[in-house]
């Protein structure tokens, strides 16, 4: 009952059993199309792969879960797509690759729909942070360091800080986007069965796919997945520290401003901030999966054993902790009244250069145009 509170529906789709498979007929089809569009294989040949890969797998469930029995969940996929070939084609469906091209690269296929449906949810929550930086931009607020009173800000100011740190994370998850790369190297890694055409396959793999050619196979360096899986913890960690701050603002004991609040089962009348609980909950769980993939094991050789496994699970489960946390902020933040009689009582407005909260709200502006 508590699970779906550390997803949303959009990104669980992203990462289900069929779209993970159909991410590797994705894959799969678009290598016939690259072989033909290096010469190494005749488009109607390519293009029989590409309609065998098109039928749906009846059961992708299994097809994932054969990686614990067959070693690989290449294997009865690939027998679904060749029993649908004549027998002389069948050597051109996954021709030259390794199980990791197709699960890595259906994994930054995943990876991209992933970054889009978190690109829409964060463009949201700045736009409501830029409202309320711009209506309580002189609403004065006693600041508070070490949960002290310390000296009078405003709570335009404080919202500002929150959407300068989303644009952040905003612009870094969008490189992250535009920089996802194909995975193609063979069993290890050297393109040896495309001979002297290596790259030119890579390259037109690339394209039909729309990701990026790197300069070499990097089935053995985790770095590209390791630094996606930061930039997200770190947004998923900003999204917790906004609702941290606004449960505190929110507390009985200051009730600054009021959020929407679930119930306690024996204390009535009680009001708990939920969406900032939720956001809090998921960074958590969103760290620990993230150390999965930053402190995993460093890969031996060519392929590594466990490490690289280890993604397919904490992956998809950083993605959707991280898109629970910014559906979290982005619920608390459209329901956030100020109390200004409360959050500005014998609190004189302190003389803040107006260009510092104009510029993050230019900086709003340009970024989401």
């Amino acid at each position: 009952m508590l699970d779906p509170g550390f997803t949303t529906a959009e990104m669980a789709e992203v990462f289900a059993p069929a779209a993970r498979v159909a991410g590797m007929l994705e894959f799969e089809a678009a290598l016939a199309l690259a072989l033909a569009d290096t010469g190494l294989v005749d488009m109607e040949t390519a293009e029989a792969v590409v309609a065998a890969c098109g039928e749906p797998i009846p059961d992708p469930d299994a097809v994932l879960a054969a990686t614990w029995t067959e070693g690989t969940p290449l294997r009865p996929l690939l027998e679904e797509v060749r029993s649908r070939l004549p027998d002389d084609l069948r050597q051109w469906a996954h021709y030259g690759a390794t199980t990791q091209d197709t699960v890595d690269t259906a994994t930054m296929l995943q990876a991209r729909k992933g970054l889009e449906v978190l690109d829409k949810q964060l463009i949201g929550v700045a736009g409501e942070l830029a409202e309320l930086a711009i209506r309580h931009r002189d609403q004065p607020q006693m600041g508070r360091t070490f949960l002290q009173h310390a000296r009078p800000t405003t709570f335009g100011f404080t919202v500002a800080g929150w959407l300068d740190a989303t644009l952040a994370h905003l612009s870094e998850l969008g490189e992250a986007r535009r920089g996802l790369a194909v995975q193609c190297g063979g069993p290890v890694g050297n393109l040896s069965a495309f001979g002297p055409k290596g790259s030119e396959v890579v390259a037109a793999l690339a394209v039909r796919l729309g990701l990026v050619a790197p300069p070499l196979p990097w089935h053995s360096d985790r770095s590209r997945v390791s630094a996606l899986t930061s930039g997200l913890e770190r947004t998923t960690r900003t999204m917790a520290r906004i609702g941290i701050d606004v449960a505190l603002l929110a507390s009985s004991d200051v009730a600054e401003i009021s959020v929407r609040s679930g119930g306690s089962s024996t204390m009535a009348g009680k009001q708990n901030p939920m969406d900032s609980v939720r956001a809090a909950a998921a960074a958590e769980l969103c760290t620990a999966a993230a150390g999965a993939i930053t402190g995993a094991r460093l890969t031996e050789l060519e392929r590594g054993i466990g490490g690289w496994h280890a993604e397919w699970a904490a992956l998809p489960l950083v993605f959707e902790t991280t898109a629970a946390a910014v559906e979290a902020i982005a619920s608390c933040l459209a329901s956030l009244e100020v109390n200004p009689g409360v959050m500005g009582a014998d609190v004189a407005a302190p003389d803040i250069d107006p260009r510092l909260i104009d510029g993050v709200i230019a900086a709003y502006r340009e970024l989401t145009r």
